[in-house]
């Protein structure tokens, strides 16, 4: 006697994870027929309708004839994480005036990063509050990095300005004298 045939057994499925980092997978379960008809029963590690997490999940339906014979069919459910960290605070434009040396110490406050599975987040910035610009406009990125690779970025431009006036220094006094023969 040979076990019960499956039919219909899904392929496997991808999806993208949601905001809960999990997703709700639906599929149409494989029927199962015998070759001597009788009771079957069939039984499965995960239903459709289900939440699963992050990552791969083998479903595996395992049918069973009146006689004990055995047959599975398994498929694979891939829930992946595509979403985007979320940088929260990024600073606006920042401008400045230039000190002694035409240049300038700029702070601001750092933004914050959150991510929809959390994990492993990495801030990475082009330039640090507390650090040094000279004249002009500077970007300054924000890169947030999730554990599965996916990134995002702020940024924002720090300007040096300088208005300040020239200083004369050893100006002279007024200067009196007579004039010459020719005036």
């Amino acid at each position: 006697n040979s076990g019960p045939v499956f039919a219909g057994c899904p392929s496997n499925i991808t999806v993208d994870a949601d905001a809960s980092c999990q997703a709700v997978v639906n599929w149409t379960a494989p029927t199962i027929s015998d070759n001597c008809g009788g009771i079957l029963t069939l039984t499965v590690s995960k239903n459709p309708g289900t939440v699963f997490g992050l990552g791969n999940t083998v479903v595996t339906y395992t049918a069973t004839d009146a006689v004990g014979n055995t047959s599975t069919c398994f498929f694979n459910v891939q829930v992946r994480d595509n979403t985007k960290p979320v940088i929260t605070g990024c600073p606006s434009n920042i401008t400045v005036e230039a000190t002694g040396g035409c240049q300038a110490i700029v702070n601001w406050t750092a933004p914050t990063v959150s991510d929809n599975c959390g994990g492993l987040l990495t801030l990475a910035t082009t330039k640090n509050p507390g650090t040094v610009f000279i004249l002009g406009t500077t970007a300054v990125t924000y890169t947030a990095t999730d554990a599965t690779g996916n990134t995002s970025t702020c940024s924002f431009n720090v300007t040096v300005e300088d208005n300040t006036n020239p200083v004369i220094t050893a100006c002279p006094s007024d200067i009196t004298v007579n004039a010459n023969g020719t005036c």
